[in-house]
């Protein structure tokens, strides 16, 4: 069982990196999610560039270390380290246990243009964890509006499904979208078994399917719009986006049509070139994975002995009980407010501060 417990933040200063900094700081607080980062040095510098290099990154991160500190955003790690740019990111990633890589997507020109980083389209190819690439020009770290384009796969699922709890806990608005592919008449009628109006019978087909797919998705009270379009995926995704003004996109890394290969294959330089927004892409792993049962029923165990240890003043062992609840669901409102209230009980303000703010938050977007 996976949640968002752990996020690595690769930055390079520049300012798609500062915007990348402001998201993991957003989710962290919304999360309770622990942050590591790590800025990574080409290694073929020349040495007094390469100790320069260091030592301006010491600085900058030490920076970054005061700035997530006034967010009360603790870290869990900072790195400089000398090696092939995005290997070293992925390889971190791993060995810090990250759900999430965030880092920026690239940079902007003089004239606004947009140009995908390589480094970031790297990371996006290579890593197993979900990646999240900042725009440069994110207007809305909250992300108001997540897109999510599907292909009824169950990788298509899995981005769904990652883009309605993100939705949940950042109280976003949901656009899922999804693009009846352009195939010949020879195609559709394969598909349908129907040789009259073959094409019209195939996208009759894809909307069923469509409506088959969200049947198994449990929206709640998120605000959320369903929108079918037909045409090449990548220019359908990029037109919602833009349509809609979304913050962020949501994608599962492959599917029936390839969606996200789409966005990082051969093709995708002319795509990412005109990518509005931000994206997440999933692969094998969510960002964040509802309880199981077993969950629930140990979270309940947990929260009764907590509760009995408060009770009994013993409020470290308390504490370390609601934590461990919190490890399975960050978002448990009672280990919550019990954690205040027994931060409180020991005198420790800034957890206790910590905390209920982060109560009431949940109580928000309850």
């Amino acid at each position: 069982m996976r949640m968002l417990q752990s996020l690595l933040l690769a930055t390079d200063f520049q300012p798609a990196s500062s915007n990348a900094a402001r998201v993991a700081a957003r989710l962290a607080s919304a999360f309770g999610t622990r942050v590591s980062v790590i800025h990574v040095v080409e290694p073929w510098l020349p040495a007094a560039a390469s100790i320069f290099r260091h030592q301006q990154a010491d600085r900058m991160l030490e920076d970054l270390r005061t700035q997530f500190s006034h967010q009360q955003v603790p870290l869990a790690n900072c790195s400089v380290l000398a090696a092939p740019v995005a290997d070293a990111i992925v390889r971190n990633a791993t060995e810090v246990d990250a759900d999430l890589i965030v880092l920026g997507a690239g940079e902007l020109s003089a004239n606004q243009a947009f140009t995908v980083g390589p480094i970031a389209q790297s990371v996006m190819e290579q890593a197993p964890q979900p990646v999240l690439t900042v725009h440069p020009a994110a207007r809305d770290i909250v992300f108001r509006t997540i897109l999510c384009p599907v292909d009824h796969s169950a990788v298509s699922r899995r981005g769904l499904r990652n883009a309605v709890q993100l939705a949940r806990v950042l109280g976003s608005r949901l656009v899922v979208l999804s693009v009846v592919p352009d195939v010949s008449w020879l195609t559709a009628a394969v598909e349908t078994g129907e040789l009259a109006d073959a094409k019209v019978e195939y996208e009759h087909k894809w909307c069923e399917e469509l409506e088959a797919f969200l049947a198994g998705i449990h929206f709640d009270a998120i605000p959320y719009v369903k929108e079918v379009r037909s045409g090449a995926p990548h220019d359908q995704i990029i037109a919602a986006a833009k349509e809609h003004q979304a913050d962020l996109i949501v994608m599962g890394a492959t599917g029936r049509t390839g969606l996200v290969r789409v966005l990082l294959g051969s093709t995708a330089r002319r795509v990412l070139r005109d990518l509005p927004c931000s994206l997440l892409t999933v692969k094998q792993e969510d960002v964040i994975e509802e309880l199981l049962e077993d969950d629930l029923n140990t979270s309940s165990l947990l929260l009764a002995e907590g509760h009995a240890l408060y009770q009994a003043g013993s409020y470290e062992p308390a504490v370390a009980k609601f934590r461990q609840v919190l490890v399975r669901n960050p978002f448990n409102l009672q280990a919550v407010e019990r954690l205040a209230e027994a931060y409180h009980k020991l005198g420790q303000d800034r957890e206790e501060a910590t905390f209920r703010r982060r109560a009431q938050l949940l109580r928000g977007r309850s």
